[in-house]
């Protein structure tokens, strides 16, 4: 099977949907088939580092960037600048690759699926999407675009339309489901199928002797971990405000956020003379088990307004781990769901800052007790969510959807 992929970040970039892309395209080369993905020359981050060579070959995956623009995520309109460009390039370098038996197509930059159903009626190819975020209803719900205005009714209007022309729309949970559907996309077409981690590189670790707490003297410190995209969709207000009324009641108590993104510097500006909150950048990805395997309970949240628009995939790095999770966002989001059904630690509302108090309270003080909570999360990690077990499911979908009919016209 020839697989064309198209995202506009990949290995080496850090961001969710490059490493998870890279893990996929990774384990179907791995298993004999033939795959070539379309990226961009520029990181999630952007700044000036070197632009990536146009094409090279990574581990087993020929990887092709076509010329866009890598202003970042600075500004508004250099970010815009990157989307529309590498929209343009990626769509044409799609339409020239080698003919492949499916095109899979991600939702970074939002409406790109768009761009790959137009390659797909054209070449006559199944398409696949793999919806990361929900477009355009993510970005009304996050003020980028008015709800009732004509590029939201537009860009609506599109994502109807590429939903009609896909073979298979993968969304990350029932949730999430419901939402394609309520766009238009037709249900029995929808795979639901969860992010996950790599499970050989991130695993369980004691506490004792740990080297990423020696590094940045954590010994002896209760950690409480934020760690990936400090993103507009996100709550960092709720973990700080906890941090400063428990900095005396649990002296041990570390809030540690790792990452990067538009909250930052509002966390870090919050933050400001807390001794028991701390910042560090992006670890290197050979390095992320060493970072997760170091705290004693995982920070995950997601704003109320975007249950089903987004899960945030830092839940299942956190299993991985085999630590306790305390998610802070819409009761009915996925995170919630695994960690209420399963009793992986604590779920609550942003802006909760007292009952997360507690929280964090009881597991800085119950440790035992959350320690059965975080080997149980290992578990649970190794029967759903180890890259194994998710790779094998993607490759079975993949391999159906190439069996489909290709699309006869734009929303068919």
């Amino acid at each position: 099977m020839r697989v064309v992929a198209v995202n506009q970040f990949y290995a080496p970039d850090h961001a969710a949907t490059s490493q998870l892309l890279t893990e996929l395209c990774e384990d179907l080369a791995d298993a004999g088939e033939d795959v070539t993905v379309i990226a961009s020359r520029g990181g999630y981050l952007g700044g000036g580092a070197p632009p990536l060579p146009t094409r090279e070959h990574i581990r087993g995956v020929d990887v092709v960037r076509p010329p866009a623009t890598r202003f970042g995520k600075a500004t508004m309109a250099g970010r815009l600048a990157d989307y529309l460009s590498f929209w343009a390039t990626s769509v044409l370098a799609a339409a020239l690759e080698a003919k492949p038996d499916v095109l899979l197509v991600l939702t970074t930059p939002p409406m790109i699926a768009a761009g790959g159903a137009l390659v797909a009626l054209a070449r006559r190819l199944p398409l696949v999407t793999w919806v990361q975020d929900v477009y355009p209803d993510a970005a009304t719900k996050l003020g980028y675009l008015a709800p009732r205005g004509p590029a939201s009714l537009a860009l609506s209007a599109l994502g109807h339309a590429t939903h009609r022309a896909a073979a298979r729309i993968v969304a990350l949970s029932s949730g999430m489901a419901d939402r394609l559907v309520a766009q238009g996309a037709p249900r029995e077409r929808i795979r639901v199928l969860p992010n996950w981690s790599d499970g050989r590189l991130v695993s369980p670790r004691g506490r004792e002797g740990h080297p990423f707490r020696k590094t940045h003297a954590l010994e002896g410190k209760f950690l409480a971990m934020y760690s990936g995209n400090l993103g507009i969709g996100h709550d960092v207000r709720t973990f700080v405000e906890a941090a400063r009324r428990l900095k005396d009641h649990v002296p041990e108590l570390v809030v540690l956020f790792i990452g990067d993104g538009v909250r930052r510097a509002e966390a870090e500006a919050l933050a400001k003379g807390l001794e028991n909150v701390r910042f560090l950048p992006y670890q290197p990805h050979d390095a992320i088990g060493e970072s997760l395997s170091a705290a004693d309970v995982h920070l995950v949240s997601l704003r109320e307004d975007l249950e089903g628009l987004l899960v945030p995939s830092k839940l299942y790095g956190a299993l991985a781990a085999g630590r306790p999770v305390i998610y802070l966002g819409p009761p009915r989001c996925e995170v919630a769901r695994v960690v209420r059904e399963d009793d992986l630690g604590w779920t609550g509302r942003p802006g909760d800052v007292e009952g997360l108090c507690r929280a964090l309270e009881d597991a800085a003080t119950r440790r035992a007790a959350w320690d059965e909570k975080g080997a149980r999360a290992r578990r649970i990690f190794d029967e759903r969510y180890d890259r194994p077990v998710s790779s094998a499911r993607f490759r079975a979908l993949l391999q159906e959807a190439s069996k489909e009919p290709p699309p006869l016209a734009f929303g068919s």
